[in-house]
């Protein structure tokens, strides 16, 4: 949970949030959770693929949330091996460098985002270089507050970066999906 709660902090510090901010997940938000945390909160039509990064609380015990624009840090030093689309925004695919080789592969998946520019397929990134900018979902009319999607995943190695997207990201019979907060 230390590298987690790390780029919790990171987040949080890339963003100027006040010290002693806790940050809150609500059901839905977490890992295999089928509940939605919007709408209707009714039931997904698949188990969620990672984390939810939105709300958090104030130190006088206010719960905001993320604005739209919100800065989004790289977790890991890596490389950005792909850029798709998903229903909110676009993705990024970070293979971090303590992972490479071997005949599977670990990657960081930020979803939900506006990239940045200069952050296409190849570059290199360091841990806490701004990546995105969370997406506005107003935009698309979604009901969904602006937020970060974090997912871990585990993948053979001979799978193309071109195919690291949202077609194969939810099927678990090619995808090990690993818990972010155990990272």
């Amino acid at each position: 949970m230390t590298r987690f709660k790390q780029y919790l902090s990171s987040i949080a510090t890339a963003n100027n949030l006040k010290d002693g901010i806790e940050w809150v997940f609500y059901p839905g938000m977490l890992l295999d959770s089928k509940s939605k945390w919007w709408g209707n909160f009714k039931t997904r039509h698949a188990a969620h693929e990672g984390i939810d990064i939105c709300f958090f609380r104030t130190f006088d015990k206010t719960i905001r949330h993320l604005a739209p624009g919100t800065l989004v840090p790289a977790w890991s030093t890596g490389t950005v091996v792909n850029l798709c689309e998903d229903f909110l925004g676009h993705t990024l695919v970070v293979e971090p460098e303590y992972t490479a080789g071997g005949p599977t592969r670990v990657l960081e998946v930020f979803s939900h985002l506006a990239p940045c520019d200069e952050i296409t397929p190849g570059t290199r990134v360091g841990a806490g270089r701004i990546i995105a900018r969370t997406f506005d979902t107003r935009t698309k009319g979604s009901p969904l507050l602006s937020h970060l999607h974090v997912s871990c995943i585990e993948v053979a190695s001979h799978i193309p970066f071109a195919a690291l997207n949202w077609s194969l990201f939810p099927l678990r019979e090619k995808v090990n999906v690993i818990n972010p907060v155990f990272i």
